[in-house]
């Protein structure tokens, strides 16, 4: 132990310290102290001693010093809060700047808190508590404890804990330690246990981590005692709950109202080919204009990632050389990084270049102008970055200023409001956050509407499986006390039961002791601990009962529950009601009942087995106990199953309660409605077949999967020298398979790799023509051959007569008989002076060709934008957009050359035109990604000073991008087929459009139309 002069406080004061292996422990106390003698930190309890017993919260008033309103109301808030011996934890929103570590400091005095575990995300962010709390934040200052108040002990854990004896040295020498959960998570679990129980308050600071895994545990082993989660914001990039109870919430308006948080100045910048250099002077004139003003303001330029921080550095040392930018990350020595830093407080330099390495802990109010090269993909993130920047209260500052680059990466729809042009930062950051508050009030209110919450177990840590048994029972009223008639006291780990009458839902968690399954051994015991959550829905009369305990479907529950001593669960083929209005519904697992083979009465069937296992293929002598089956509903994938006996289920697992009773009034109703036909249902199941070739059907495209185009979407492939983003390139068939090879090809500009996609006994494999030629895939720090990739996640083979090919190797052919392509939808159009033969127009945009034409035509209608966007990786060779009555309109057109000079009923005419058309579905189901590869394509075309634009500008295209998450999608899909002949149109030629028109209206909800001949 020894004692150090200190750098901050008055002049001549001293902090006494102690030490363990890995944490320390300072008391600050000025020189003319007598206790100072003792050359040791005062006992803790003596420090709670003196400080006043009655803690007077004086708000700041007509220019008399005090705390500032929103400080006094979080205390106000706290201090009732904890009179209530309170369960959940509190949660205090404050945003940047109205002083929220002032707020836990002068929590700590006016409760007189025994002592206080501090958890921060950063050792930045513990050192900087720890300062605070040392010298009691502004406590003193303005003269709200009076002089012979002393400092608490303040601690930081710096490590892992090694001993209990540790632990207690630590925690009984202190009034508050300030740790992170990295410390606290490589320490022993036993001694972590011992640790928590040592104090009696626990701080949480930047509350929206703690969803996280190691947070949340932390958060959850400290309970039932006091916890207190202090944020700026309540958003989370997941979109998880925060957990425990709002207390206090001060509206970002009235911060900004009283000074705390300043107004912010905001400048979108859209550029296709230089984004960083107009960021970048655009930025740096707003900081020349401040500096000129008399505004003490520093700017920060902030990328994704290291190599991109050096870019963007070298690019601001040229623009501004005489504001001498400093570039600090990751990768420069704590010692330089500190040098670097300090040219910014001393104003040498004017420019910080850097990544996301300054989270919270990081304080330097003179950083007004934020510079987004990359912004932010999540609201929180940006919010809490925007929140340094916009911190008021500080003599010779101004508003913030934020200059961000435009992007086409997919953003929720808060960013998209907030990145657009001439966006009004400060309503909808105030927008943003009122409605961020009012969702987690919205769970909130759900939570607090439960008599009691256990100590054993949080109610936030529960997710349960989506699954459930439904019930109708004949009671109109339910009874969840009665739930201990059936469930044992002793049985009960949460007691009293938690219900939410306002809700209508319970839940517990039992404890039952067996003996194991694979032995009988003296005094072996398995304990297995099960939830139980009961959500009774009055309006539709409907009991929902889920359970980890699949051996039951709880009918003593129900009727306990319930009143109903009849009641039994809804079951039969009834429950395969869930399954209405999911379209190409494809069973993916099947079990089968025998009641006459009893040494195989029971068959679990999936993949191309679950043929056997449906209705019109069985005798009488076998029933289904459960099918599985994935499809589409409203243009996305789903998934869904049920048993007969009564259990529904989808394979995810709730984020919480809430979120389950959400899925409940989802498929309950549906089970209950006698006008949904389960033989209609069923008849329409499609029977997948396993195949030992290709089926003589034409393919017609290859279509990625969602999870494989996602990882692709942003990657480059590499062949040779040669690396091209893979938006500019395509995936084509070369040709039709024989009996196990589908020739195909990646193609763009530059160069093509030949594949064949080969059917083998295990699935699907991609292997190259040309073993030493194969398309790498350019991750951040490896490659990855496309054959292997393309492997793991197999393709999907799009073909004629209504038909896939789905990985690992199945054909799915709906149950139906479709009525031929009406004659009346194909519409002709005048081909007078066009050469049908050619397709493309060209760079010189010839007018004579079929897109010439078709282009042509949409001139005539009233489209907001028009793009070529013909060549390899093409969205479609024409986009037509339109913005009107809160719907975006999307027309994909997809053009073809005749084969002929006249016009006629050739059905290969239509087979690669039918195949692009299916493939614009996906674009339909993800209209994000559609939107991201038009402006990354107009892009590429800019650096040759081409565009695909007809009508319209990338403007145009950006604007109706970023308001296009607030529209209502509705895509036409468009084959143009001048060979086609509406007069001689072929039965063949009929029937593939039909299928084609069933593809886009069941997969995407999307419509087609045909043009053609006369």
């Amino acid at each position: 132990m020894k004692s150090n002069e200190s750098s901050t406080g008055e002049a001549h004061s001293y902090s006494l310290e102690l030490k363990g292996a890995k944490w320390t422990a300072r008391q600050f106390q000025p020189a003319n102290r007598a206790l100072l003698a003792s050359n040791t930190p005062t006992d803790p309890a003596d420090v709670v001693k003196s400080w006043p017993e009655q803690f007077v919260i004086r708000e700041e008033y007509e220019g008399k010093a005090g705390l500032r309103r929103p400080q006094a109301g979080a205390i106000h808030s706290l201090l009732g809060y904890w009179t209530t011996d309170p369960k959940l934890p509190a949660t205090v929103v404050m945003p940047t700047g109205t002083g929220k570590t002032d707020t836990m400091v002068t929590a700590l005095v006016a409760q007189r808190i025994d002592r206080l575990l501090v958890l921060v995300p950063s050792d930045a962010l513990r050192d900087q508590l720890a300062l605070k709390f040392e010298e009691l934040g502004v406590l003193q200052h303005l003269q709200l404890v009076p002089e012979t108040s002393l400092f608490p002990v303040v601690g930081k854990l710096n490590g892992a804990l090694e001993h209990n004896q540790d632990a207690e040295h630590l925690a009984g020498s202190c009034n508050v330690v300030v740790a992170t959960p990295q410390a606290l998570s490589h320490t022993e679990p036993e001694i972590r246990t011992h640790f928590l129980s040592l104090f009696s308050h626990l701080f949480i600071d930047e509350a929206h981590h703690v969803a996280a895994k190691t947070w949340q545990q932390l958060r959850d082993e400290f309970a039932p005692k006091p916890v207190v989660q202090f944020t700026a914001t309540p958003h989370r990039r997941d979109g998880q709950h925060l957990g425990g109870t709002l207390v206090y919430v001060f509206p970002l308006r009235e911060a900004q109202r009283e000074g705390y948080f300043s107004k912010i100045r905001y400048k979108s910048v859209l550029s296709l080919l230089h984004p960083d250099e107009e960021v970048a002077e655009a930025a740096i004139g707003y900081l020349r204009s401040d500096i000129e003003a008399g505004r003490d303001h520093l700017l920060m330029a902030r990328v994704r990632s290291v190599s991109r921080a050096e870019e963007v550095h070298a690019l601001y040392a040229k623009i501004a050389p005489d504001l001498s930018p400093v570039l600090v990350h990751s990768g420069i020595n704590k010692s330089e990084q500190a040098i670097r830093i300090a040219r910014l407080r001393e104003r040498t330099s004017r420019i910080l270049v850097c990544v996301d390495m300054f989270g919270e802990g990081f304080d330097l109010p003179q950083l007004k102008v934020a510079a987004l090269h990359d912004p932010h993909r999540s609201l929180g993130i940006t919010l809490q970055f925007v929140g340094r920047f916009a911190r008021g209260g500080v003599h010779s500052l101004g508003s913030a200023t934020v200059v961000s680059a435009r992007t086409e990466v997919r953003q929720d729809e808060a960013l998209r409001r907030l990145y657009a042009e001439d966006a009004d930062w400060d309503q909808i950051i105030e927008d943003l956050s009122a409605a961020a508050v009012d969702e987690q009030v919205e769970i909130d209110e759900f939570m607090k509407a439960f008599s009691s919450l256990p100590d054993e177990v949080s109610i936030h840590s529960l997710t349960p499986a989506m699954s459930t048994v439904v019930f109708k029972p004949k009671a109109i009223a339910w009874h969840p006390e009665s739930l201990t008639s059936v469930i044992g006291r002793s049985d009960l780990v949460t007691y009293p039961i938690p219900t939410n009458t306002r809700d209508g839902v319970a839940w517990f968690v039992t404890r039952t002791k067996d003996s194991p399954r694979w032995g009988s051994v003296a005094d072996a015991v398995t304990v297995a601990y099960d939830l139980y959550v009961i959500y009774w829905d009055a309006t539709r009369g409907l009991l929902y009962i889920n359970s980890s305990n699949n051996d039951s479907l709880h009918e003593e529950l129900a009727r306990a529950v319930s009143g109903d001593t009849d009641a039994l669960p809804l079951s039969g083929e009834v429950i395969y009601r869930v399954f209405d209005g999911v379209q190409r519904l494809t069973p993916t697992n099947v079990g089968l009942l025998d009641a006459r083979n009893r040494s195989r009465r029971y068959t679990s069937y999936v993949g191309s087995d679950v043929t056997e296992a449906l209705p019109l293929s069985q005798s009488q002598t076998k029933t289904q106990t459960h099918i599985a089956g994935t499809g589409f509903l409203d243009g996305g994938r789903y998934s869904v199953a049920g048993s007969l006996k009564g259990r529904v289920w989808s394979h995810r697992t709730a984020d919480g309660l809430k979120q389950w009773t959400d899925w409940c009034d989802v498929v309950g109703p549906k089970i209950v409605d006698p006008t949904i036909s389960v033989d209609k249902i069923m008849a329409g199941f499609i029977r997948p077949e396993e195949l030992n070739g290709w089926p003589a059907i034409h393919a017609l495209a290859l279509e990625l999967p969602s999870a494989l185009a996602d990882q692709l979407e942003d990657s480059e492939l590499k062949v040779g020298s040669s690396s091209i983003p893979f938006h500019e390139l395509s995936i084509e068939l070369r040709g039709q398979p024989n009996s196990t090879r589908l020739p195909f090809a990646i193609v763009c500009d530059e160069w093509r790799v030949d594949y064949d996609l080969v059917l083998t006994k295990a699935g699907l494999r991609v292997e190259p023509q040309d073993s030493s030629r194969d398309a790498m895939i350019q991750r951040t720090r490896s490659l990855i051959p496309f054959s292997q990739l393309a492997s793991r996640h197999g393709l999907r083979v799009l073909l004629a007569a209504d038909s896939i090919v789905e990985p690992p190797g199945l054909l799915l052919r709906p149950n139906r008989a479709l009525e031929p392509f009406s004659r009346d939808r194909l519409t002709v159009i005048d081909w007078t002076g066009i050469n049908i033969r050619r397709e493309s127009w060209g760079a010189n945009r010839d007018p004579r060709t079929v897109q010439g034409r078709m282009v042509e035509h949409l001139l005539g209608e009233d489209w907001d934008i028009l793009i070529d966007d013909d060549g390899s990786g093409e969205v479609a060779d024409v986009v037509a957009l339109r913005e009107a009555d809160g719907v975006l309109l999307v027309r994909l057109v997809h053009c073809k050359y005749s084969s002929n000079d006249r016009p006629g009923a050739r059905v290969t005419d239509l087979y690669e035109l039918a195949g692009q058309a299916q493939r614009s579905a996906a674009l339909r189901r993800s209209p994000d990604a559609m939107f991201a590869r038009l402006i990354r394509r107009e892009r590429t075309r800019a650096k040759t000073d081409r565009t695909g634009f007809v009508r319209g500008g990338i403007d145009d295209l950006q604007g109706i991008f970023e308001r296009s998450i607030n529209l209502r999608l509705s895509v036409l899909i468009t084959m143009v087929q001048p060979g086609l002949s509406a007069a001689a149109v072929s039965i063949n030629q009929l029937e593939l459009l039909a299928s084609v028109d069933a593809y886009v209206a069941d997969t995407a909800m999307s419509k087609l139309e045909v043009f053609c001949s006369a």
